[in-house]
């Protein structure tokens, strides 16, 4: 008996798709094992609810996915590499197959970058996390990029160095994080933003290729290739180890409070301050409303206006110094001094302005 021609269609069509769906599973094994040769059965997740956690960051997109009651985007596979040579090789595999991939440190962007819009590979970094070698006559650090930015800062600490860089996300952020997001921190008045602060970088191209920068002085003329991995979001390469500056801790920090009746009065002794050439390590100006939102919980302080932090550190005797100069110039303006204690606890307390319930 003859099938009628819409009948084979139709079968045909049905045929296609189950042997498309088992040799999309069939490809999706052949990666995982593949992947599993390179970073071990421990190093590749591909578990539900293992690929839940990496579907979100704190940015207000990852937000409106629950908001909106809607699955977030998750990987196909979250790969956990434990060396520069790993990282390499889980990037061919990818460029092979053509899977994208999308680099993962702390977690604590604001901007969506780590959401995996198209599945593919998670590439966590956090296992890269060795801090190489601290240079106290060159006054320099080399780290993997998956190190703690508060695990590295306590390190330099205990031999009396300082990176200089305290981002809101000190707690969870990597130091590769710190530079493919081009981070600022409280003290980036003085210390610089991390960009600012490198001094050489090895990272691997989306072909795999690793390339690494020397830690010397750029010629006068030449492209500077840290600025190809310095604020790319992971989206041209995947940094893996970074030669950083730091410099000595300070003898003393001082940080003061002033309060100003208006906003403009409060830019105006900023300008100022910085116009003088002077150094502060920190200027924070909150306008009046978030002086009330955030000053008033977390400071305990009752006040309205536009609160400013200011800081200085070094040697005890400059910083007495330029705290008096700083001092003139907020006065000058109209600013109420408000001693030390309000500035210290800002110091202290700096992060309780960053996370619920302030």
């Amino acid at each position: 008996m003859r099938i009628p021609r819409m009948l084979s269609a139709g079968y045909f069509l049905q045929t296609q798709a189950k042997v498309q769906e088992i040799m999309t599973k069939l490809l999706f094994e052949i990666i995982r094992e593949e992947l599993c040769d390179v970073v071990g059965e421990d190093g590749v997740d591909t578990s539900e609810a293992g690929r839940f956690c990496y579907g979100a960051d704190y940015s207000w997109v990852s937000r409106a996915w629950v908001d909106r009651g809607m699955p977030p985007p998750v990987p196909d596979y979250v790969v956990l590499p434990r060396s520069t040579e790993e990282v390499s090789r889980v990037l061919k595999i990818a460029n092979h197959y053509k899977v994208p991939v999308v680099p993962y440190a702390g977690g604590s962007g604001v901007n969506g970058g780590i959401l995996a819009l198209f599945g593919g590979i998670m590439l966590d970094l956090k296992r890269l996390k060795c801090l190489i070698r601290i240079d106290e006559k060159s006054l320099t650090v080399t780290a993997e990029a998956g190190i703690n930015g508060e695990i590295l800062e306590r390190e330099l600490n205990q031999v009396g160095l300082t990176l200089g860089h305290y981002p809101a996300s000190g707690y969870c952020a990597t130091l590769g994080g710190y530079l493919a997001a081009r981070g600022s921190g409280t003290l980036s008045t003085k210390y610089g933003k991390a960009e600012e602060r490198v001094v050489a970088m090895e990272g691997v191209l989306p072909t795999g290729e690793i390339v690494r920068t020397l830690p010397v002085p750029r010629h006068a003329t030449g492209p500077d290739f840290l600025n190809f991995f310095i604020g790319s979001e992971g989206t041209l390469g995947v940094i893996t180890e970074v030669t950083m500056m730091v410099d000595p801790l300070p003898e003393v920090r001082d940080f003061q409070g002033f309060l100003f009746k208006s906003l403009e009065d409060g830019l105006e002794a900023g300008r100022r301050i910085m116009t003088a050439r002077l150094r502060p390590c920190v200027i924070r100006l909150y306008d009046p409303p978030s002086t009330i939102r955030f000053v008033q919980k977390v400071l305990g302080i009752q006040v309205e206006g536009a609160f400013m932090v200011v800081g200085s550190d070094g040697k005890k005797d400059m910083v007495a110094l330029e705290m008096k100069e700083i001092s003139k110039i907020c006065q000058a303006l109209g600013g109420e001094y408000q001693g030390r204690k309000p500035g210290e606890t800002w110091w202290e307390e700096r992060y309780k302005f960053y996370f619920p319930p302030f």
